[in-house]
C-alpha cells in the first residue's frame, strides 16, 4: 500500500456548543493559548501531509487562515453546501469530500487536541481514552482486542471514549458503507443530524473490517466551554487575551494575525 495518505478536517459546523463564541468565528479558530485549534491539529503531522477540509460556516476564515499561516500547505477545501438545520450532519459533510479521499485517510474531529504521534492508517483504527463519564461522549467496547462496537453517548458498560480520530485504510469500505447509511436502504433518514463516523464503523465491523484500538491519553476536547478551559489551563504558554466577539488574535513565532469580523474597523 501507498505510504502517503491524507488527512480529513471538517470545519463546516457552526459550533453551537461553544455559545457566543462561534457567533462571529469558525468554530476551529477558537484560540488556545497563543494559536487556534485548527493550527494544534495540522502542526501535529509532518509538513507534507496532504489535507481535505470541508468549509461551510465562516469558510472565508479558514481559507484566509490557511494562506496566511500555512502558505506550503497541501489542502484541498470542500464547500459543503448545508451546515445548518434538516439535512445535515458529519455524515453529510465527510460525504462530500468523498471523491478526494480516494485513498487511505485519517479523520481528525476538528475540536480534537492530542500530543502523542498520530499513526498513519496503514490498518484501520480508532483513536480512544480511558475514562469514566459517558454522559457526553460516544463510546466504544472491545471484542478480542478489536472495538467490537461504538456506542451512542450514555452507555454504562464501555471500554474507551471515543475521540474523534480514526484512521481509515479500507477507505472503499468506508464511503460505500456512508453511501449505505445515507442514501440506501439501510437508514433512509438523510435528515438526520446524528449520522457519523461512529454509524460508519459500526457498519464496517458488522461487514468484517477490524478497527485495531489507538490509545491516546492527552486528549484534550475543545468542542464545548467546560473542555475548551481545560484545554487552556492544560496548554497555557503565558499569553492571556480576553475573548471579545468578532476579534481574534493569534501569536506565532514570525508573525502576529488579528481577525475581526467587521471590516470597517479595518479600512
Amino acid at each position: 500500500m501507498n505510504s502517503k495518505y491524507k488527512v480529513l478536517i471538517t470545519t463546516s459546523g457552526l459550533g453551537q456548543r461553544l455559545g457566543e463564541l462561534t457567533q462571529y468565528t469558525n468554530k476551529s479558530l477558537i484560540r488556545v493559548g497563543k494559536k487556534p485549534i485548527l493550527s494544534y491539529i495540522i502542526e501535529a503531522y509532518p509538513k507534507d501531509t496532504e489535507f481535505v477540509i470541508t468549509v461551510g460556516y465562516f469558510a472565508d476564515q479558514i481559507k484566509d487562515f490557511i494562506k496566511i499561516v500555512y502558505p506550503y500547505l497541501k489542502v484541498i477545501f470542500v464547500l459543503v453546501d448545508k451546515y445548518q438545520g434538516p439535512g445535515t450532519s458529519l455524515g453529510y459533510s465527510m460525504l462530500q469530500a468523498k471523491k478526494y479521499l480516494q485513498c487511505p485517510f485519517i479523520f481528525h474531529c476538528n475540536d480534537t487536541i492530542v500530543s502523542e504521534d498520530i499513526p498513519p492508517p496503514y490498518e484501520n483504527w480508532n483513536g480512544g481514552i480511558k475514562g469514566d463519564s459517558s454522559a457526553s461522549y460516544s463510546t466504544f467496547s472491545l471484542s478480542k482486542d478489536k472495538v467490537g462496537f461504538i456506542n451512542d453517548k450514555g452507555a454504562l458498560d464501555f471500554d474507551y471514549i471515543h475521540i474523534g480520530l480514526v484512521g481509515i485504510k479500507d477507505y472503499e469500505s468506508f464511503w460505500y458503507s456512508l453511501e449505505s447509511l445515507y442514501l440506501g436502504s439501510i437508514y433512509k433518514d438523510p435528515s438526520d443530524i446524528s449520522l457519523n463516523d461512529c454509524k460508519v464503523i459500526n457498519l464496517m465491523i458488522g461487514q468484517g473490517k477490524d478497527f485495531v484500538v489507538k490509545e491516546f491519553t492527552s486528549w484534550l476536547d475543545t468542542g464545548n466551554a467546560d473542555g475548551l478551559n481545560k484545554a487552556r489551563q492544560k496548554l497555557a504558554d503565558g499569553f492571556y487575551n480576553l475573548d471579545k466577539p468578532g476579534e481574534s488574535i493569534f501569536i506565532f513565532p514570525k508573525l502576529v494575525i488579528k481577525f475581526y469580523f467587521d471590516k470597517e474597523l479595518v479600512e
